[in-house]
């Protein structure tokens, strides 16, 4: 099994390739709204980069932004929806699936934060719907599409936002 320092690394790396903003860090107490707005402030990803708009798509504050995060993901799911959400280009989306090492990845930190991990998500931009339904999401930045994850357990937090522009 990886190392949380290890785990940090390659979620960087994702990062670096992809239109994403990934976090690792130790569980502070704080709900799956304030981790995704804290990960999320440094980036300008909630605010419009006009300045004055008042109706672009982000919530307005932390908690606006947990209540975007509606989709309660079973741990046992956990790393498929990472695996997605690492790897899925939200604008082009490919059948082909993530790569084994986006799923390798997003198993290894599944497993850190635990079965008793609390997942949630905003919809299902990145990972498919139940039953094939239409892919649908509740944004957590101003971008045209964004995909998050949002996981607690383990002593560890994680929060995975894909972003993309059509």
């Amino acid at each position: 099994m990886s190392g949380p320092e290890q785990l940090s690394g390659l979620l960087a790396r994702w990062a670096e390739e992809n239109d994403l903003v990934a976090v690792l860090g130790p569980d502070r107490g704080l709900d799956h709204g304030r981790l995704c707005w804290e990960a999320l402030e440094p980036t300008g990803l909630l605010h419009p980069h006009c300045g004055h708009c008042r109706d672009h798509g982000g919530p307005r504050t932390d908690r606006e932004l947990h209540e975007r995060l509606a989709v309660r993901v079973p741990a046992a799911e956990a790393a498929d929806w990472l695996a997605d959400t690492l790897w899925q280009d939200l604008v082009f989306r490919s059948p082909a699936g993530p790569s084994s090492e986006a799923q390798a990845d997003a198993a290894a930190l599944a497993a850190l934060l635990g079965p008793d991990a609390d997942w949630r998500a905003n919809g299902h931009a990145a990972h498919p719907a139940p039953g094939g339904a239409h892919r649908g999401w509740q944004s957590v930045t101003e971008c045209t599409f964004d995909a998050a994850l949002v996981g607690i357990g383990g002593g560890y937090a994680v929060v995975v936002v894909a972003v993309g522009e059509d």
